[in-house]
């Protein structure tokens, strides 16, 4: 039994998809979340077949006959394709902007790994699930939901034209890190959507080399370095101001990314206290992240009136990790 986490992008997100970095170069920052997706992995002893259960259930002969897609590639790449029973269960459910297919991957390629009895890196784990994602599925995804399910942590990521990821762990005191973690308000909005189609219009827009697209992304990125120095500095608060200039940004990749009920949300969320906030993903509905250092009596009580439900959370600094091997 394997586990991976699921993550909170803080800044720079969007420039860590290949239309964008194979350009200029990408740079983000995000930390992991103790929400998790879980992945056992055994091989039966009374026949051959691989069997996967997750919201559905599938028994096959072969390989090639896997409907789930992400699976299939997982077991191919493996090298795992016969006598092979696979079970997820997630905290979290798909949609909601929180990293779930990388998550899905990442611990599913370790469960595989481990199942065979090979020892890999970290960085290996994320390297195949984007070669999955990216390479042979040519899904629109980035590279930053494989790496923080593969390292966890607070991480910033630096990705060359070449698409080489560098991870570096910031110089964050344990203080400041509880302040932040304790500083973070995480509700549901209800709503989940698919991200595909809102990562497909940014990766069209910033292939045509669209201007408005590009200067956006340039500006998230620089705006990134400013959250990531204020985290290092332990300046919680500049961080959460950050983080308001951070989603007025993003808002301008797509009109896909917010909407009325949205910002009638956000603005409420500031009127209660709130210093900045953001959808988590790449947006439209899943989780609303808010920074509030203060008293956040006054921003719960805003948020369920108005129907969203809080999560509580704590950061994860493991990554990736089995809990069961034998």
């Amino acid at each position: 039994m394997v586990r991976a986490p699921f993550r909170i992008p803080l800044g720079g997100g969007g420039t860590d998809l290949p239309s964008y970095y194979t350009k200029f170069g990408g740079r983000l920052i995000s930390v992991s979340i103790n929400k998790y997706i879980y992945t056992t992995a055994n091989r039966p002893v009374s026949d051959k077949l691989i069997r996967l259960k997750y919201s559905d259930s599938e028994t096959v002969d072969s390989v090639n006959e896997v409907n789930h897609d992400l699976a299939k590639e997982a077991l191919k790449l493996t090298g795992v394709t016969k006598n092979v029973e696979l079970a997820w269960v997630a905290d979290l459910p798909h949609g909601t902007g929180m990293g779930s297919s990388g998550s899905f991957l990442v611990s599913t390629l370790k469960a595989l790994y481990d199942l065979k009895g090979e020892v890999v890196s970290s960085r290996r784990l994320a390297e195949d699930a984007c070669k999955i994602e990216i390479e042979i599925l040519k899904k629109p995804v980035g590279k930053q939901d494989q790496y923080m399910a593969a390292f966890g942590g607070l991480t910033r990521m630096e990705i060359n034209k070449k698409g080489q990821v560098e991870v570096i762990k910031p110089d964050v005191s344990p203080h400041a890190l509880r302040d932040l973690e304790n500083s973070f308000v995480l509700f549901f909005t209800g709503i989940s959507r698919a991200s595909g189609k809102i990562l497909s219009k940014q990766n069209r827009s910033t292939t045509k080399n669209d201007s408005q697209v590009i200067n956006n992304l340039h500006f998230i990125k620089e705006l990134g370095d400013e959250i990531f120095k204020a985290l290092e500095n332990g300046k919680i608060e500049q961080f959460g101001k950050l983080l308001d200039v951070h989603w007025q940004y993003k808002r301008k990749l797509s009109k896909a990314i917010s909407s009325v009920k949205i910002d009638n949300w956000y603005e409420q969320a500031k009127d209660a206290g709130a210093l900045g906030g953001k959808i988590i993903g790449a947006g439209g509905g899943g989780f609303l992240l808010f920074c509030c250092p203060g008293d956040k009596s006054k921003l719960r009580k805003s948020m369920s009136k108005a129907g969203l439900t809080e999560m509580l959370i704590h950061f994860d600094n493991e990554g990736v990790k089995t809990l069961v091997n034998f």
